[in-house]
């Protein structure tokens, strides 16, 4: 695009938000902060690839969607069409402006950009009055598989901001479920038209504080689920059909009339979104009856409306469908500007008492002691607790759930847990039922009489002095568990489906096992296993080791060994003619040649292979189908319709 001189170019400055990332805490590498700034790898003259100094996020493709847990961790009701982002940024700029082009810098397996929100915080709303400021769309599209080039896409923004404010904070949200490996970003450019604050926006922040205090609670976010009386029709007790007889003349027939509610009920189950049902209430006092109905909603999926949900709107819900909600998904709705804030949420839940499964991903505003203290007591038969990326919580306030089964606490910060395992404030001696627990690149702290070495040993010796079976554990960038882990595969090893040791440092932690006989120990006692991830363990495998996989783990359907080196190409296909469900396979950063790989993945199409220079040779082989150099750098600007 021609620059003109009123634009106002500038990159991310702050990062104030983010769904996941692929880097560990106090490293620079992979982290979500990378994207700050102008792109690195760009002005180095580094070209397409992988590059540390990048932002990644910590998954995939759609792999992460069948892995063995996913069989109990299904979508939660139905998910609109319009919404299908599976992680998310938001960052700030120094100034606001009035969007003209958003640029973003991609190094590594573009595309996957869904949607681009914008805020008016900071601008017509000032940075105290948070619950004021707007989420609006300024574009949407497909996600798509991009090509392996340098990217920097640049979707077509409306030539006139239709919601007529400026901004200095964007949200960009990602579908990478196309990905064909790690998405890699590098930076974000923001060019407008500069703001100025002046009369026009005091003017416009009175009108919006007036209408905040005056509007009722209906006029929210699914407000028509709450619907008064006097806005449902009278006259009418069914939806009239018109039909046509034989002589001409018109008959009324009270066609919905002659079928039972629950079919009807089950029809209206099949609109996917929550504000599409809310307006089918309005139709009729039957409708309105049967969309209403406390039994109507069993699962509750608020992730979609995560802008625009308000704290109001979740107490109404919740208390209108109580008794039937046993599924209930509020992951991205406690963002840091949230309007739901710690009342409304425990309100929220405090009805719920046959709830047996809650999402909170990334739900900082209202996760903590009192939250999880109230949702324990009042929620007795939850089964399933997700706060992935949750912060400054104790696991203590989780005891009463007695039922619970699954608990993901991955990449949570500051999360305090009590070293006295045989006190009453021991986590797993309370929930002994737990079979599915994810912690990984999470950080703890430690309270008790009792030392340990590290609060991942801490946790494993917990789980092995009182819970009965394990099907899945995620371990990924924990450090110090190699003394204790013999002794938890000793024990769980027979029922583990799921197993990831991604990035722990086993080969720098001591172990009670013989590290000539690791593998066939680890193998031999997994006979169940379907997933093991070990990234980056550096630990030496040869070919017998790989031999064993097959041997010992048949059922193995997803394998990664990326960075892993020591085993030959008969090795290889040992592996993956023995395991006869094996789905996926990373080979990336170890000794297999491009060549191999190609070998292996004509002779096992069954299984997706991944390796990052055969995606990098993909690279080149584009730009000489297109004239191109592979060697030098390549930078386009690609519009994204």
């Amino acid at each position: 695009m021609s620059e003109d001189v009123t634009l106002r170019c500038q990159y991310a400055s702050s990062l104030t938000d983010y769904s996941s990332e692929y880097g560990s805490q106090g490293s620079s590498t992979y982290d979500a902060s990378n994207v700050l700034g102008a792109p690195g790898s760009y002005i180095n003259g580094s070209t397409y690839g992988d590059h540390v100094s990048s932002l990644v996020f910590r998954t995939y493709g759609n792999y992460w969607n069948i892995l063995p847990f996913h069989k109990h961790y299904r979508p939660i009701g139905h998910q609109p069409d319009w919404f299908s982002a599976s992680d998310f940024i938001e960052i700030q700029f120094d100034d606001a402006v009035y969007p003209t082009d958003i640029r973003v810098y991609e190094t590594f397996c573009p595309g996957g950009l869904v949607r681009i929100l914008i805020s008016d915080l900071g601008t017509e709303i000032p940075e105290g009055t948070p619950h004021l400021s707007r989420w609006k769309i300024l574009w949407s599209g497909s996600s798509f598989r991009g090509e392996h080039i340098y990217t920097v896409a640049s979707p077509k923004l409306p030539k006139h901001n239709k919601h007529s404010f400026a901004t200095r904070r964007l949200r960009l949200e990602f579908d990478d479920k196309l990905a064909e490996y790690y998405h890699e970003l590098d930076a974000v450019e923001l060019v407008g038209h500069p703001w100025t604050r002046g009369i026009k926006a005091s003017e416009y922040l009175k009108k919006r504080i007036k209408k905040a205090v005056s509007v009722s609670v209906p006029t929210n976010m699914l407000k028509n689920l709450k619907i008064d009386s006097k806005q449902v029709p009278k006259q009418k007790t069914n939806v009239e059909l018109i039909v046509a007889k034989s002589d001409d003349s018109e008959m009324k027939i009270n066609q919905f009339e002659n079928l039972p509610h629950e079919l009807i009920g089950m029809i209206i189950g099949y609109i996917r979104d929550l504000r599409d049902r809310a307006q089918v209430a309005r139709v009729c006092a039957l409708f309105h009856k049967i969309v209403t109905d406390e039994t109507a909603i069993k699962e509750l999926n608020l992730k979609p409306f995560y802008t625009k949900i308000t704290g109001d709107a979740l107490i109404n819900i919740t208390a209108c469908y109580s008794l039937a909600i046993t599924k209930l998904d509020l992951s991205w709705t406690g963002f840091e500007h949230s309007s739901i804030n710690s009342q409304s949420a425990i309100e929220g839940i405090k009805s719920l008492s046959n709830l047996e499964e809650l999402r909170c991903r990334n739900c900082q505003s209202f996760v903590h002691d009192k939250f999880l203290s109230i949702l324990a007591a009042h929620c007795p038969n939850l089964k399933l607790l997700d706060l992935f990326r949750c912060n400054s919580f104790s696991l203590s306030s989780l005891k009463p759930l007695k039922h619970l089964n699954y608990l993901d606490i991955s990449q949570c910060s500051d999360v305090e847990y009590c070293t006295d395992l045989e006190s009453e404030e021991s986590f797993f001696k309370c929930c002994q039922q737990i079979k599915w627990f994810f912690m990984g690149r999470s950080s703890h702290h430690m309270f008790g009489s009792r030392s340990y070495g590290t609060v991942a040993e801490l946790i494993i010796r917990d789980m092995i002095q009182n819970c009965k079976d394990i099907h899945g554990v995620n371990f990924w960038r924990q450090r110090g568990i190699g003394q204790i882990f013999p002794e938890f595969v000793k024990k769980f090893g027979p029922t583990l489906k799921y197993l990831d040791l991604g990035w722990t440092g086993l080969h720098q932690s001591p172990s009670n096992w013989d590290p000539k006989n690791f593998w066939s120990l680890l193998l031999g006692s997994c006979p169940q296993l379907e997933y093991l991830a070990l990234t980056s363990v550096n630990m030496r495998m040869d070919d017998e080791d790989i031999a064993n996989f097959a041997k010992y783990c048949p059922n193995l359907e997803q394998l990664d060994l990326l960075g892993v080196r020591g085993f030959s190409d008969t090795g290889l296909h040992s592996l993956l003619s023995g395991c006869k469900n094996m789905k996926f396979l990373d080979l990336s950063y170890g000794k297999t040649s491009v060549d191999t790989v190609a070998q292996l993945q004509e002779m096992y199409p069954h299984c997706d292979i991944k390796h990052v220079p055969t995606i990098l040779n993909a690279n080149k082989v584009v730009r000489r189908n297109r004239g191109l150099d592979p060697d030098e750098l390549e930078t386009e600007v690609e519009p994204i319709q």
